[in-house]
């Protein structure tokens, strides 16, 4: 595998279950630090959070769950994936993007976390089941969505792939909206607010007071953000609180990512995080090697 490209993808909210981490918990006593150091950051057990599902699901919660899940995994193989390939490229689905600056070392584990329990407490003031949803659409074959069509209420969050985007916004109009446009097959998704639409500038601004303070450091590592396909390695580090607080009400344009990457002469794709969710999305004409790093036999496998 050595002197291959290497593109990491991590995974964000909605891939979040109650048993997550606790294999590593098992294993290594550092991890069960690692979950009680969190539990401290955030004021709560993490571990008995996850096995809530009353909190599972909820955005201030699955967030802090996620990422720390992820830096697990991060730590467990980063020197291995420094060593191994000759040029990493990193990118992370919403949450996953902070992930990814994790592994970049552009704070170390207690200071993103602060970051993200901000990120999860200012995103979920918008938070409410009944108010708002998310779908994803797996669209018709050879389908152009008129973009004209999100108004009144309904956005475009994600441009997943080439068959799937995702909508949001507020219930009622998301239901005429179906009715309305029959585009596809609709998936409700296992969130409570509606991210990545303008319904979040709000917590967008709430976010970057939060941080403000937060010092980052510069990466020397390529970095696709979400926002405008922007890579943090060009970028001043006094840039990335900017570009994460306009990455929250953005759509997440992953589609056009993932092609970005693809024309980087990428040989392998390895995802991180609870369950495989990024690795479905790449096109059928990859012919590469394509892992998912989630427990200890994924990452021994490889």
């Amino acid at each position: 595998m050595s002197n291959k490209n290497l593109s990491l993808l991590f995974t964000g909210q909605g891939s979040q279950f109650a048993e997550m981490g606790i294999d590593f918990v098992n294993k290594y006593d550092w991890v069960k630090e690692r979950y009680n150091k969190s539990s401290k950051i955030l004021g709560y057990d993490l571990l008995q959070a996850q096995r809530d599902p009353n909190l599972l699901n909820l955005t201030q919660y699955s967030q802090p769950m996620i990422f720390v899940f992820s830096s697990i995994v991060i730590d467990l193989c980063r020197d291995y994936l420094h060593k191994n390939y000759s040029k990493i490229t990193l990118a992370g689905h919403s949450l996953g993007e902070y992930c990814a600056l994790y592994f970049a070392e552009s704070l170390d584990f207690e200071e993103m976390l602060e970051v993200v329990k901000c990120r999860a407490d200012s995103m979920s003031i918008v938070s409410d089941p009944n108010k708002y949803a998310m779908y994803a659409v797996l669209k018709k074959e050879d389908l152009n969505i008129d973009m004209k069509i999100f108004e009144d209420g309904v956005y475009l969050a994600n441009l997943n792939s080439d068959r799937q985007v995702v909508i949001c916004g507020f219930k009622e109009n998301l239901n005429k909206f179906k009715e309305q446009n029959p585009i596809g097959k609709f998936i409700p998704l296992n969130v409570s607010a509606p991210f990545h639409s303008d319904l979040m500038k709000d917590s967008a601004k709430i976010f970057s007071e939060k941080i403000k303070n937060t010092l980052f450091k510069k990466i020397s590592i390529d970095l696709i953000s979400n926002h405008k396909l922007i890579n943090y390695k060009y970028i001043s580090e006094n840039d990335y609180i900017k570009q994460l607080s306009l990455q929250i009400h953005s759509p997440v344009m992953w589609s056009e990512t993932i092609k970005n990457i693809l024309d980087d002469d990428i040989n392998t794709f390895i995802e991180i995080g609870p369950k495989k969710t990024l690795i479905n999305f790449l096109p059928k004409h990859f012919q590469g090697d394509k892992y998912l790093f989630s427990n200890m036999d994924d990452i021994k496998n490889v």
